[in-house]
């Protein structure tokens, strides 16, 4: 009997806004512990965790490892947020006078995927590097892992494993704190058709 594999998706705890202005990339993580010990009793014990670099996810984890036993975490680079570059901290009106001259534009996202701002990257190119990471990903049958990131990181998980474009994904809403699981089938496993991956949960408040 197969026994699939379970990747357990939390995004970070929420950062000080600044109404107007873009958010900064690497701002501190405004923990709350009420919060952190809900998910504690959601995600499995002794399993190895793959973060973030940024502070928000590597203070999040730091936090949670105080409640939830785990075998190894793993700092990884792919998994970081979208760089906005020139754009983080800027006004949001000044960007948006910047934006007005494109002709694509989004409904349900400030930017399209394509953009990718003056000295960061685009939602595309996070795709892709994220893409990476996944093929990469090595795991057992039954196997869990846990990943604490960020909003676009689990968007861009979520159009590489369903294989939605990016243009959908960019859209959806991902909460602080939320959780979202797939199952994965190892390689040997997903010889039928429906891919690799299942949603399991998506964005769920604990």
């Amino acid at each position: 009997m197969i026994k699939p594999a379970k990747l357990f998706l939390i995004r970070h705890a929420p950062v000080k806004s600044n109404s107007g202005f873009f958010s900064e990339h690497d701002p501190d993580a405004i923990i709350v512990d009420s919060q952190l010990k809900k998910l504690s009793k959601v995600i499995p014990s002794n399993c190895t965790w793959y973060i973030s670099p940024l502070k928000r996810a590597v203070q999040t984890a730091r936090a949670l490892s105080n409640l939830v036993s785990y075998s190894k975490i793993i700092e990884e680079k792919r998994l970081a947020e979208q760089n906005f570059g020139d754009w983080s901290g800027k006004k949001i009106s000044e960007i948006w006078e910047i934006l007005k001259k494109y002709k694509t534009k989004h409904n349900f996202s400030f930017i399209t995927p394509d953009i990718s701002p003056p000295n960061g990257e685009s939602y595309i190119e996070q795709c892709e590097r994220v893409k990476n990471w996944i093929e990469t990903l090595n795991y057992t049958e039954g196997e869990n892992i846990v990943v604490i990131a960020h909003a676009g990181t689990i968007r861009a998980i979520l159009s590489n494993a369903l294989e939605i474009k990016p243009e959908k994904t960019i859209g959806i809403e991902i909460l602080h704190y939320s959780l979202s699981v797939f199952e994965m089938l190892t390689k040997n496993d997903a010889r039928s058709a429906g891919g690799k991956f299942r949603l399991i949960t998506l964005n769920r408040e604990v």
